[in-house]
């Protein structure tokens, strides 16, 4: 978790010095643009011509990149010999929702005669102008790929609650909930009940990881009544989602984006519950 967090410091901290570089060379002269940015190569209509070409049927964040004061931030120019062609690229941070979400690798050939592109969005690598292998391996080292969020040693709801922290953080759920359905209480005491449940998945919310468990009432249909409950790194703190006969409650006030990760995790479609009739 910390070599994670480490790297998307390190990312963000780049992305910081990049745009402060960038503002500051404006300021002291906006002719330097031209030495090696994006904005400077994009004053020549080849570029112009060859990026509009390309990004034309490309999701419509990359077109930023096209705007005279567009929410993007860019790295100086930087070459890769591919095949003895020298091609030209921009490592460039698209500010529409978070840098580590929409970013894009540019490359140009030489003179700006074709462009090609790769784009990284909430983690997913694709490619745009139909590079060959050798330029896609090019593109693919140059935009940022996060490690992957490593799998979660607590198997399921049963064992997390056995441990103090997450008693006591269940304990405090459970008192702030008020009313509850008797079958949810009873998963978040421990006492008796008959239920199935998922085990444990990671979940990055804004750079902290979180676990989500994932709970199913035996004595009511799984498409309509089941509990996901989301707790805080070592169990320091619990929020919930309980569906109780198709109703949905939020136990703990979780945040917009905590919220949203309980509700996916409780999606029939993804948690073979049984069929949408819950048989």
């Amino acid at each position: 978790m910390k070599a994670i967090e480490g790297a998307g410091m390190r990312r963000q901290f780049r992305w910081m010095m990049m745009a402060a570089g960038l503002v500051a060379m404006l300021a002291a002269s906006p002719s330097a643009v031209a030495i090696g940015y994006l904005s400077g190569v994009l004053q020549k209509p080849a570029y112009v011509q060859a990026l509009t070409v390309l990004l034309d049927k490309a999701p419509s964040w990359t077109r930023e990149v096209l705007k005279r004061n567009g929410a993007y931030v860019s790295s100086p120019r930087f070459t890769h010999e591919i095949d003895g062609t020298k091609y030209e690229l921009f490592d460039i941070c698209v500010r529409v929702t978070k840098c580590i979400d929409t970013s894009i690798v540019l490359m140009f050939a030489p003179d700006g005669t074709q462009a090609w592109a790769g784009l990284r969005e909430k983690g997913v690598v694709s490619y745009v102008g139909a590079p060959s292998e050798a330029q896609q391996a090019v593109l693919k080292r140059a935009l940022y790929v996060p490690e992957p969020v490593p799998k979660m040693t607590t198997s399921y709801l049963f064992d997390a609650l056995k441990k103090p922290a997450y008693a006591q953080a269940s304990k405090n759920l459970i008192e702030q909930a008020g009313q509850l359905p008797d079958w949810a209480r009873d998963v978040l005491a421990r006492n008796k009940v008959a239920y199935t449940t998922t085990d444990a998945e990671p979940v990055d919310i804004q750079g902290v990881t979180y676990e989500v468990f994932t709970v199913c009432a035996v004595e009511f249909s799984c498409a309509d009544t089941h509990l996901a409950v989301l707790f805080a790194p070592e169990g320091a703190k619990a929020w919930g989602v309980v569906v109780h006969e198709g109703v949905m409650s939020y136990l703990g006030a979780p945040n917009d984006a905590q919220a949203a990760a309980m509700r996916e995790a409780l999606d029939p479609s993804e948690r073979k519950w049984g069929r949408a009739d819950g048989k």
